[in-house]
Parts: C-alpha cells; structure tokens; sequence
C-alpha cells in the first residue's frame, strides 16, 4: 500500500474524486489539517508521496495561513530529496513560492472549465504522459504563477495563465488546474464564490453547467493521472 500525505487547508477545498482515484489505483490518503491544529512534519518519511491541496488563501499569505512556511519548507525538503509530491493549484502557487518563483493576482480570475495544451516535454513525464494533448480541466483561481521556476520542467500550458502544470527534480509535480472537483463542490464553489465568478465574467449558473457537460471526460482525463501517480510513488 502506498501511503501519501494530504495537506488540505480549510474545508471546502478536498481532495474529492482525485483523491478516490488515488485510492483505486493502491494508495493509503493520510489526512492533515493544519487548519485544524495539526503539525506540518519536517519530511515525509513513512510516506511513499504527498498531495497539497488548493485554497482561498494566497501563497504567502503567512500571517493570517500560519502553517503555510512550513508547507513550503516541506516542498523544498520533498522536491530535494525527490519524494513523490503533487501540488493543486494553491499548493502549485506554494511550490511555486518555495522555489523562489513570483505567483502575481490577476485582474482578472480564472474560473470554469478550460482547454490546455500537454507541450512536447510531456511525452517523457513517468505521469503526464498518460494526458491526451489537449485536456479540458477546471480553473478556479486569482493568483497566477509568473513562470516556471528554474530548472523545472514545463509539462502543460495554455489559456492567458500559461504555467499549469510542471516538474520540479524527479519527482514533484504541480498543477495550476483542478483534477479533483467533483459536481457537488463545483456547486459549492460557484455558489459560495459568487462575487468572484462574476468577476471572471461567468455566473454560477453557467459555470455549474459547463462543469456538468464536461464532467465525464474530465474523469476519463484525470484518472488515468492519478492511477499513474501512485504507480510512481509506489516504484520508488
């Protein structure tokens, strides 16, 4: 059994159907909730590999998200010591941070379901090789990372935030994009984000049933990512 580590900040944001995918492929999720009081550990020995999941903070907002150093630090450490390790979208923003990288707001937010571009890179990536060229995936965010930090490699682009996913080292991957979602936190999203999906030029009524009509094919698209996660970690 592989036994992978999950950060989640605050409740709306889990780890949802990636998180099932996870454990369908063999891995063993190990919840922390720092949120909730729980200590960020130095280094993931006793883990095979670490997910970091999104929220509504910023990637340096420390004094209000305290445990959020600690975060980084660990990325630093697992990327180092090249331990398995995938990022969502805050987590990406916070990885992209601990590797000296500027995440920026947008005027802008990103919200709804968007077509990207798996580049050239990707073809050789232990996991991303495994998406089509061009996968839709959900975008839900104000912060942008500026660009790739150095030395990573750069696995998928496109729409006007083109860093959406990259490889740190071996072994550490982050995504700007949202694998995980599923219809009932989309719902929650749009609703309870109101504000900020109008901002984005969307309503939430439009953006639920984009989500809706693309659903099936964002799983067909994300699972087999997951599964080819596990099979790394579980290889190390």
């Amino acid at each position: 059994m592989v036994r992978i580590l999950v950060i989640q900040h605050e409740d709306s944001v889990g780890i949802d159907k990636f998180g099932r995918w996870l454990e369908e492929a063999g891995a063993e999720l190990v919840m922390l909730r720092p949120d909730r009081g729980d200590a960020i550990p130095e280094n993931l020995a006793g883990y095979q590999g670490m997910v970091v999941l999104g929220g509504t903070a910023g990637p340096e907002d420390d004094e209000q998200w305290e445990w959020l150093p600690a975060v980084r630090a660990l990325q630093r450490t697992a990327a180092a010591e090249e331990s398995p390790a995938f990022n969502i979208c805050l987590g990406a923003q916070l990885s992209a941070v601990a590797h000296d990288t500027e995440v920026f707001r947008r005027s802008i937010p990103q919200i709804g379901v968007m077509e990207l571009i798996r580049r050239p890179e990707a073809a050789d990536d232990p996991v991303f090789s495994v998406l089509p060229q061009r996968p839709k995936a959900v975008l839900w965010h104000q912060e942008q990372i500026a660009a790739v930090p150095e030395g990573a490699v750069h696995l998928v682009e496109g729409t006007d935030a083109p860093v959406q996913a990259f490889r740190v080292g071996s072994s550490f991957w982050s995504v700007q994009f949202h694998p995980e979602p599923d219809a009932h936190t989309v719902q929650r999203w749009a609703e309870g984000t109101a504000e900020l999906v109008e901002k984005a030029g969307r309503t939430p009524a439009d953006v639920i049933r984009e989500y809706d009509a693309e659903a099936s094919g964002i799983e067909a698209t994300f699972r087999p990512l997951a599964a080819a996660f596990v099979n790394y970690a579980s290889s190390r």
